[in-house]
């Protein structure tokens, strides 16, 4: 990868991640990614693979073609998800939660 290319894309993923609100260690973690290569990718020091981008944009929850537009791009999707953690679960998981969280009330509601 041109280094031109490594740092406009590190500067994009730093944008987003700012945006975000969200630190390099915690896309690092939600990328399965160590937390170095971000700060080194940010930076453009390393080339990076589809795979790692894959990550990092889902991880940001935008697409890969996001992360080399130079439009801005809604980080909404993650601030969702942030303020709203049950928002990753499907209805079925959320009925269930909901099971347990009852069963849960009434079991410590008599003690």
């Amino acid at each position: 990868m041109r280094e031109d290319i490594r740092k406009r894309l590190g500067m994009r993923i730093r944008e987003m991640r700012k945006s975000a609100g969200i630190t390099q260690e915690e896309l690092g973690e939600r990328a399965s990614l160590n937390y170095k290569f971000i700060g080194e990718l940010e930076r453009g020091r390393v080339n990076v693979g589809l795979d790692s981008i894959a990550r990092i944009a889902g991880a940001l929850g935008v697409k890969i073609g996001d992360l080399f537009s130079k439009e801005k791009v809604s980080v909404q999707k993650v601030l969702v998800k942030e303020k709203n953690p049950l928002s990753q679960f499907s209805s079925r998981d959320l009925d269930l939660i909901k099971k347990s969280l009852r069963l849960l009330n009434r079991a410590f509601s008599k003690i």
